[in-house]
């Protein structure tokens, strides 16, 4: 089966090549479903639940900014894991597939393979907010 959802194209540069790669920026399956959770009171809950991911995020993304600068690939791996179920839980699968890749290289010890999805992370994270934004504001 197809994926649904909103796709993004980006060049990711990276150990001195360049590669391209098609990945889902948010899966709208995911957030239909969430928007289906209500409250006791049958009130839809997506609002304070997207609102707590946009909240979160920009500090996970500047933690994972200080880890790298230190190289402290601890840090950067358990960001990276904490940012993949977020990402993963609001259907924004390339956040989650790039947190994944980011979470693997610091686990190898590779910090030069981090810096590069650290940046990439934060371009997709632009997108995947405006998509969540424009959701929203439909809603």
């Amino acid at each position: 089966m197809p994926d649904q959802g909103v796709s993004v194209t980006y060049e990711r540069v990276g150990a001195g090549e360049a590669a391209t790669k098609d990945r889902l920026l948010l899966d709208d399956t995911v957030i239909e479903q969430l928007a289906g959770i209500t409250d006791a009171q049958g009130y839809s809950v997506l609002g304070e639940l997207l609102n707590a991911f946009l909240g979160a995020v920009p500090g996970r993304l500047d933690a994972l900014d200080r880890a790298v600068a230190a190289g402290d690939l601890t840090a950067v791996a358990d960001e990276a894991h904490a940012l993949t179920g977020s990402a993963a839980s609001f259907g924004a699968r390339g956040m989650a597939d790039l947190c994944r890749e980011l979470r693997a290289a610091a686990e190898q010890s590779d910090l030069d393979a981090a810096r590069p999805l650290v940046a990439t992370l934060h371009v997709e994270f632009v997108g995947v907010r405006a998509w969540l934004v424009q959701f929203r504001s439909r809603a």
